[in-house]
């Protein structure tokens, strides 16, 4: 469209001369696009809204400034008339677009301080007429407003899709290629540290190729993270290009428009501006900001060798650069109030992918209130660290708080700046994070760098990992700090003398020289030499730096003739930048929630020491084990590495904490003999749904480091909840203000139920000492968990008929059981040996009450899951019951990708199930569910199964029991637990979807035969359970509950 828009002018401008005939002929083009101009009586201009044109006779210009009809067309005549219109439409001056043309050469011209301002003359060319086109479609200036980045480069949008898909067909391209190359490798290298995407079924795969509005990369199963790799790559430099065009309006440099300007480039000179200025940021150098620009990952798009590749790249990027170039870059007030660019990528990547990746963007609310509860008195003086700063927003918001101290102390904007510079800081290991983070301080302290001139400024957001960074060995000898950074394909050793790694600016002169030299094959030899020769180390501290610098340098090398120019260095000086930060008086931010299982194979191996060192792990490994959430591991080492000693860490991070078996090391708060951390207080929103695409378990809490043990209990502990008549789900854009009217706060408090690692109660005040007559560990009962199978519509069936002649029962398949694929519904006669009654799940059962809601049947092939069981099973299965065998058989290959089956039972035949013990087959059982929304326990006991008799129910795995052995015993057990103080304390403990052997920390008096009390108690629960009588039914719960606690209280 654009091509042929400025073909047409071309042709009807071509014999033009006077302002009339440009006038008639811009017309009549752009009515063609549905483009109307008005014009007033006796005026050349043309108006269309917001967007007014002052047109000159054919090249009056004489493509100069400052010629006198330029000079004519902008001071007068667009100044006079966009103030007239402004006035007369009750509009804001600011908002109008003034372009001026003599027919040859066009400007764009804006109003800023009551001025009139243009950008660079350029000629009337294809780019120029398209600027043109999307500025009159707008009507009015483009703000930099996270919906219209979504609508100008979302994947609604032309723009978007155009370069996605280019970069996707050059992704393909090299990643089909066979061998390595350069882009390939890089993505390697992405995807083993940021980019890693598993465990996603095909329909979720789907939905996310449907998010997308371009294609996905042809690279088989590496596909999906290949489209994550495009959309970071795209993003990365959407908000690099952002920043550019930010410099470019801050009167800082010979650019008053650099995107218009690289847009008119030619293919050639546009890839060497991108590369120069902007990927080896050369551009942000030129005015004083350095290392802007650091990551080399996402420049790969530079290396496009076909050439119809490359146009296609080219093209889209031309695009993209003139919708930049239409951005208001004057009034940056709402994307310095709040985080713009988080939304952007929000709406970029599809929200399956995100939460996969255990990417959740903090609600600007929710970090208001965050930075709120860190209880900060001053915060001007205050050093700040966010030690996973994502895009940015607790960096803004904590800017914005100390540049209002700042203006009431009368600071001015150097002396601001400054402060904001030292104080302010923000590390994460994702380079598109830091990106974006870097991007949203510079839109925050624009306008003081502007006061500021030429002073030159480095932004504290870092490319730096909060878990592993770099620090000396000690249990090496060796004065020398190693790092290793990069995936297995890298796997870079960095090794740099201590006395230089903790010198920021000598480390940074030392990384210079070598990466200059890198690019030039130098060997070490003209490294040491230059390093003398720049006085940045003379030849004593050379002789004892030599070795590790040489090492290191000779890696990079040896890399870099690998084509992976310009990376490490650039990353390197980050990562021990880190090291050299300081103590901060304040860290907060939200870190990831991600699961240790769900990290990248090659940062497990590497972080895992570092965890080991502080006994965060769980001692038991099928109780969580290392399924510690990365959350619980960063609140560790940020604040070992970098809170000072009576500082405050506040975090938004997973409830399950607190309560979790897996979170049991997280809850010594012991990070060393001389550091420890005293939780202050926690807020609970887990009743609420804060974050707008997630059901997470959300608190904010508050600790506060100290160097000596201590009691912290019990912990201030608030529940968030919604009041009646609003929602639980926050909406994203709410302030801090409508959502507290919306909620009510409870104040409880938190102790452990035994040791400090154990969970931790939540009760009312007070409530706590209640229980200490039955806390501790039962030696006499504990909990059983139900059998698990896995497969649920093959094991779980009904009986359908009976053949009582040949002994044998029709069952039939249950296809919707479960969310593996097992064809039909298929219909097999069977022996009734392994077919034992079930309890399938919560609903089969409430308080005093066991009435299941379907009549299933569990098969249940192995009494046991030891060797001797197993074998036993093998036996009797292939030689006693012939037709179950065969119909098991059918579903071999199914049976065998069973997880449970895989993990803990693949020595054996494929039809075995696990959690199967001497205790599934007690003649009673006393169960309550895993997952329920309040506790409440009942007795099951037999049913009558076809050709066999009675047999005992067989509970699932979501269901947990007592065996018992005998009637009264179950009743009198199930008596206690549901008495109101042991519900409230179980309650009070465990995680909802966790409720599993309560006797852990639950010791209940045993059942005696002799005592009234036990067997009145046994007596009234089974007469519960055999009433209908509702008013009956209370009455008996009542005397229970009583009788419970006369029992308990002993």
């Amino acid at each position: 469209m654009y091509t042929e828009l400025y073909e047409q002018l071309v042709k009807h401008t071509n014999k033009c001369a006077s302002e009339e005939e440009l006038r008639i002929a811009w017309t009549t083009t752009f009515s063609a696009v549905g483009i109307a101009f008005h014009a007033e009586r006796d005026k050349n201009d043309l108006l269309h809204n917001q967007v007014i044109i002052e047109l000159k006779n054919k090249g009056l210009f004489g493509g100069k400034v400052t010629s006198p009809a330029f000079k004519n067309a902008v001071y007068d005549r667009l100044y006079k008339y966009i103030k007239r219109r402004a006035i007369a439409e009750g509009i804001a001056e600011e908002e109008y677009t003034g372009i001026a043309t003599d027919g040859e050469s066009i400007v764009f011209c804006f109003m800023k301080n009551g001025k009139i301002i243009h950008h660079d003359l350029m000629p009337v060319s294809e780019i120029a007429i398209t600027k043109v086109l999307k500025a009159l479609k707008y009507n009015k200036r483009r703000a930099l407003t996270t919906q219209n980045l979504v609508d100008d480069f979302g994947h609604n949008a032309t723009v978007g899709v155009g370069l996605m898909n280019a970069l996707s067909n050059e992704l393909s391209l090299h990643f089909q290629t066979k061998g390595n190359n350069k882009i390939k490798m890089l993505f390697k290298e992405w995807q083993s540290l940021f980019g890693q995407v598993s465990g996603l079924t095909n329909d979720q795969v789907s939905k996310i190729t449907k998010q997308v509005g371009f294609s996905a990369p042809k690279m088989g199963s590496e596909s999906i993270s290949g489209l994550l790799f495009i959309i970071h790559t795209y993003n990365a430099l959407i908000m690099k290009l952002l920043g550019a065009e930010l410099v470019s309006h801050l009167n800082l440099t010979q650019y008053k428009d650099f995107c218009g300007n690289l847009a008119s480039l030619e293919e050639d000179n546009l890839l060497r501006a991108l590369s120069h200025d902007i990927e080896k940021s050369q551009y942000f150098e030129t005015v004083g900001i350095k290392g802007f620009v650091e990551e080399a990952i996402f420049s790969w798009y530079l290396d496009s060798t076909e050439e119809n590749d490359r146009k296609e790249i080219i093209k889209a990027l031309k695009e993209a650069l003139i919708q930049i170039s239409l951005y208001r870059f004057d009034d940056l007030t709402s994307a310095r109030s709040k985080d713009v660019l988080k939304g952007f990528y929000q709406a970029l990547v599809p929200d399956v992918l995100r939460k996969s990746l255990g990417e959740f963007y903090t609600p600007d609310w929710l970090v208001t209130d965050t930075l709120n509860r860190s209880n900060q008195d001053s915060w001007l003086e205050k050093k700040v660290l966010d030690p996973t700063c994502g895009s940015g927003s607790f960096l803004l918001q904590t800017i914005r708080l100390k540049r209002a101290e700042a203006d009431k102390k009368g600071l001015d904007p150097e002396q601001t700046i400054d402060a904001l510079l030292n104080t302010v800081w923000g590390f994460d290991l994702n380079p598109l994070a830091v990106q974006a983070a870097r991007v949203n301080f510079l839109i925050a302290i624009s306008d003081l760098v502007t006061q500021c001139k030429a002073k030159n400024i480095e932004l504290p957001i870092l490319l730096a990992d909060s878990v592993y960074s770099p620090a000396r060995n000690p249990k090496s000898d060796e004065d020398v700090v190693e790092y290793r950074i990069g995936s297995r394909t890298a796997n870079l050793l960095i090794t740099i003398p201590s006395e230089l790694a903790f010198d920021r600016a000598k480390l940074d002169m030392v990384f210079s020289v070598m990466g200059s030299e890198i690019e030039k094959d130098s060997d070490f030899k003209t490294v040491s030499q230059k390093l003398i020769r720049k006085r940045i180390a003379d030849t004593l501290q050379l002789s004892n730096w030599e070795a590790p610098l040489k090492e290191t340098y000779e890696r990079v090398l040896s890399l870099h003739k690998k084509n992976w120019n310009g990376i490490w260095f650039r990353i390197i000086r980050n990562f021990f930048w880190s090291a050299t930060a300081g103590k901060f008086d304040l860290i907060i931010g939200n870190p990831p929630w991600v699961r240790w299982s769900a990290l990248p194979v090659d940062y497990r191996e590497k972080v895992k020491p570092t965890c080991e060192a502080y006994e965060i792990f769980s001692e038991t490994k099928f109780h969580g084990g290392n399924e510690l959430d990365i959350s619980g591991m960063i609140t560790y080492t940020a604040s070992d590495k970098w809170l000072t000693n009576g500082g405050k860490i506040v975090f938004v991070i997973t409830q399950t904490h607190f309560q979790s078996p897996s979170s049991q090391g997280f809850r010594s708060f012991k990070i060393s003999d001389t550091a420890y951390l005293k939780p202050t207080f926690v807020e609970d929103l887990k009743a609420l749904k804060p974050f707008p695409d997630a059901a997470n378990k959300t608190v904010i809490v508050g600790f506060e480091k100290v160097n000596e043990p201590h009691n912290p209990y019990p912990v201030p502990y608030t529940i968030w909840q919604a009041k009646s008549g609003f929602k639980k789900a926050i909406k994203e854009h709410s302030t801090i203000e409508e959502v507290l009217d919306g909620i009510k706060r409870t104040p409880m408090e938190a102790n452990p139920v035994a040791d400090s690692r154990s969970p931790w109660a939540i009760m009312n005040i007070g409530e706590f000492e209640k229980t200490s007559v039955i806390r501790g560990k039962s030696e006499w009962v504990s909990g059983r968990k139900g059998v698990t199978a896995d497969l649920n519509g093959i094991y779980m069936v009904e009986i359908l008929d009976v053949d009582e002649k040949r002994g044998l029962v029709q069952i039939e398949t249950r296809p919707q059981a479960g969310k593996k694929d097992i064809g039909v519904a298929k219909r097999f006669w069977i022996e009734p040996d392994t077919l034992y009654p079930m309890v399938k799940g919560a609903a089969d059962f409430s308080e005093f009450k066991f009435k299941p809601k379907h009549s299933l049947f569990h098969i249940v092939p192995n009494s046991g899951i030891t060797k001797k069981f197993l074998l036993e099973a093998e036996d009797v299965l292939e030689n006693d019951l012939p037709k179950t065998y065969s119909y098991l058989s059918d579903y071999r290959e199914l049976l065998l990708d069973r997880s449970t089956y895989k993990a803990r039972l693949s020595k054996y035949e494929f039809f075995h199930i696990y959690n199967v013990g001497a205790y599934s087959f007690s003649p009673y059982k006393v169960m309550w569910a895993e997952q329920s929304g309040s506790f409440k326990a009942a007795v099951c006991d037999h049913k009558i199964v076809p050709l066999i008799g009675k047999r005992p129910y067989v509970p699932d795995h979501k269901v947990y029991f007592v065996d018992c052995y005998d009637k009264q015993s179950a009743h009198y057990i199930c008596g206690l637990l549901n008495c109101s103080l042991v519900r409230h304390y179980i309650e009070s403990h465990t995680i909802s979807i966790q409720v599993s052997n309560i006797f852990k920390h639950l010791d209940l008096p045993s059942f005696e035969k002799n005592c009234k009390k036990s067997v009145l108690l046994a007596n009234i629960s089974e007469k519960l359970h055999s009433t209908d009588d509702k008013k009956k039914f209370e009455k008996l719960t009542q005397e229970a509950n009583t009788l419970a606690l006369e029992i308990l209280v002993r």
